[in-house]
């Protein structure tokens, strides 16, 4: 078994090794745009259009051609990762190694490859079977062998406030669905289809804004975690940066409304949507993001620092306490140690060393019980995040504290399938 586990860890390890040439190629502007003033490329702009590196053939008959998922495949609420599995470019179970989803989402979107490694091995750590390194995009599943686990990995469908966490661009908060944060809610869908024909940050952003407000409003158990908490606003900026269309036309991109139901799975006219599940597509004559300009850790986490330029109560942490509209923020420096607090957290690359150091510290306990040996899974993720902080020159801090956590009943709440 322990075999097993550093025989995988040998194997993410080779990906490191792409990792020096990354921040060439993702340097920042010396001043941030304003939001109004960004692209649908994010904060580095796409520079020239490549037809052969760009276009993404899905065209029946080939290769990435739409199939609808069968019964065993998995599929969730993360429409991008439903899009890639249906065509192909991740595995169409929707079972995904590390390998898998760095190639596959860098064929698919243009996804950086750093960005892809670490969050699939913090998917295998929190919420899959890191004997075998897989992760669900979906539900539960059974582990390839026994004896490593105590459970089932649950997928990223249902690992609440671990990786999935309230105030979705389309999904309702789980506590408010009974546990159940998959299905698409279709009045939430529309809510951000009529904000525009042409889709740009600033209306994600304004999105954002919304479901995060809707969330504290009626969510007593709404809850904000250091990680999870800032996937959200991470997956509406991913809206715009990679499901946009970079074609010659406008090689910064264009969403429109048709691009935006199709990867939802939604038909049918204005005001009659309908929500199919696990249908997501990658439209025709679709151009992904440049090659020469991934979407990575950087520009992500720099798009998050200019949303908490205009919504900074989008980027805290807290939650209710047990009502609506009880929201209690926690001071970043209390969970840190002092390492970051609410005005140095936004400078820099702060917020992404934040973000991936804090799933780093929090990942013991979360599989306490859950997996028999917990040292080379913590290796692993060690191992493997360690570049990537590295990359974005991250303060060391060793304490982080999560009894500031207790007070808000969101914590606890982890609703299983």
């Amino acid at each position: 078994m322990r075999f097993l586990f550093f025989n995988f860890i040998n194997t993410v390890l080779a990906f490191p090794g792409m990792l020096p040439d990354i921040k060439a190629r993702q340097s920042l502007p010396t001043n941030l745009p304003l939001s109004s003033q960004e692209g649908n490329s994010g904060p580095i702009p796409s520079l020239a259009f490549n037809a052969a590196d760009q276009f993404v053939d899905v065209r029946p008959g080939t290769t990435h051609q739409f199939i609808a998922p069968s019964s065993n495949d998995k599929r969730g609420l993360c429409p991008g990762l439903n899009a890639a599995a249906n065509h192909g470019f991740l595995p169409r179970s929707g079972l995904a190694t590390i390998a898998q989803t760095v190639t596959g989402l860098g064929q698919a979107y243009s996804l950086g490859n750093e960005f892809a490694a670490a969050l699939a091995v913090i998917a295998i750590a929190l919420t899959g079977d890191p004997i075998a390194g897989t992760w669900s995009i979906g539900g539960s599943y059974s582990p390839s062998l026994l004896g490593g686990l105590f459970s089932n990995p649950s997928g990223i469908d249902w690992s609440h406030n671990t990786y999935e966490s309230d105030a979705s661009p389309t999904r309702v908060d789980a506590y408010l669905n009974n546990g159940d944060a998959t299905p698409l809610n279709i009045a939430r869908f529309d809510k951000l289809y009529n904000l525009a024909t042409n889709y740009t940050l600033d209306n994600l952003r304004d999105h954002n804004k919304y479901v995060h407000d809707l969330s504290i409003q009626n969510n007593p158990y709404y809850f904000s975690a250091p990680f999870a908490g800032l996937v959200p606003p991470i997956a509406h900026h991913f809206v715009i940066n990679l499901m946009s269309n970079h074609s010659a036309d406008n090689i910064q991109g264009t969403l429109t409304r048709e691009t935006l139901k199709s990867f939802f799975s939604i038909t049918g006219p204005d005001g009659a949507h309908v929500w199919t599940a696990g249908h997501e597509r990658i439209p025709l004559n679709w151009y992904k993001r440049p090659t020469a300009n991934p979407y990575g850790a950087v520009p992500a986490f720099a798009d998050v620092a200019i949303l908490a330029t205009k919504y900074p109560e989008i980027v805290q942490f807290g939650g209710n306490t047990g009502t609506p509209n009880s929201f209690v923020g926690v001071n970043p420096g209390d969970i840190t140690g002092g390492v970051f607090n609410g005005v140095t957290l936004l400078q820099g690359n702060n917020l992404g060393c934040f973000f991936f150091q804090a799933a780093q510290q929090a990942i013991p306990s979360v599989l306490q019980g859950v997996v028999s040996n917990l040292a080379p899974v913590i290796a692993l993720v060690n191992q493997y995040i360690s570049p990537v902080t590295q990359l974005l020159n991250c303060p060391a801090f060793n304490a982080f504290n999560q009894s500031a956590f207790n007070q808000f009943p969101g914590a606890g709440y982890h609703p299983t399938q």
